[in-house]
């Protein structure tokens, strides 16, 4: 079994306002703790994209302007990123960048077709900026459906104009206080930023093994070190508790 993992992180100039490297970052670190070798191809427009030899593709949040520049680009590539869509490669893609995929962008009079890889649209409203503390969210991937126990939140910050309108998407977050998103095979798309990965370190920890699990269903796990990223997740949510309105 090939030991080595790449991970595409698309318009790493473009599509990085809120520390979106950080998920890059910490995905990448948390792979080569399990002993796989993890390359990492940062690449921004008009730069040559194969979709193909992926194994994770990241894209994270950008600019109205910077978006669309993206979206040009990822144009080009529709039909190979249908294929990864389909066929299970782990495309994660936070903030307003999932917006992409969908079928059109309304932005006031002007609407924009989108990739039209999922079946939902956006619409540009007024901007929603808060601080997230969720609970009941169940995690995508999970072979046995794991949510987290009352004690626990999943955390993180959004800031967004757009909105998921006519959407058949299953949600990432779908709770009785919230629901936004889309997940489908191992694409997830969400307004969560902040970065999601490194804030919610069970999430990460769920994330690292169905990565893993894709590649090699039959490699055997190493406990993961999250001592830091439980931490500094602790410290968020007694933060977020005590000083902010949450959701």
């Amino acid at each position: 079994m090939n030991h080595q993992i790449r991970i595409g992180y698309f318009y790493h100039d473009l599509c990085n306002l809120y520390g979106d490297s950080g998920n890059v970052l910490i995905l990448a670190k948390k792979l080569e703790q399990q002993g796989f070798r993890v390359t990492v191809d940062r690449l921004t427009a008009d730069e040559p994209k194969k979709i193909e030899s992926y194994d994770v593709i990241y894209l994270g949040s950008a600019t109205e302007r910077g978006l669309l520049i993206a979206l040009m680009d990822l144009r080009k590539y529709r039909t190979p990123l249908a294929y990864a869509i389909s066929h299970g490669t782990h495309i994660l893609a936070t903030g307003n960048s999932f917006e992409l995929f969908g079928q059109k962008l309304i932005m006031g009079k002007k609407t924009h077709k989108a990739l039209g890889l999922l079946d939902f649209s956006t619409l540009y409203e007024r901007r929603i900026v808060n601080d997230l503390l969720l609970s009941d969210v169940v995690f995508p991937f999970s072979a046995d459906g794991t949510q987290l126990s009352a004690d626990e939140k999943f955390i993180g910050f959004e800031n967004h104009s757009g909105s998921t309108v006519e959407s058949s998407e299953k949600a990432f977050i779908d709770t009785a206080d919230r629901k936004e998103g889309v997940v489908r095979e191992h694409f997830i798309g969400t307004y969560t930023i902040g970065p999601l990965l490194v804030r919610n370190p069970v999430f990460l920890s769920h994330y690292v093994q169905s990565v893993i699990m894709r590649k090699d269903p039959s490699f055997v796990m190493k406990p993961m070190d999250l001592h830091l990223e439980n931490a500094a997740y602790e410290a968020s949510v007694k933060e977020l508790s005590s000083d902010h309105k949450t959701y």
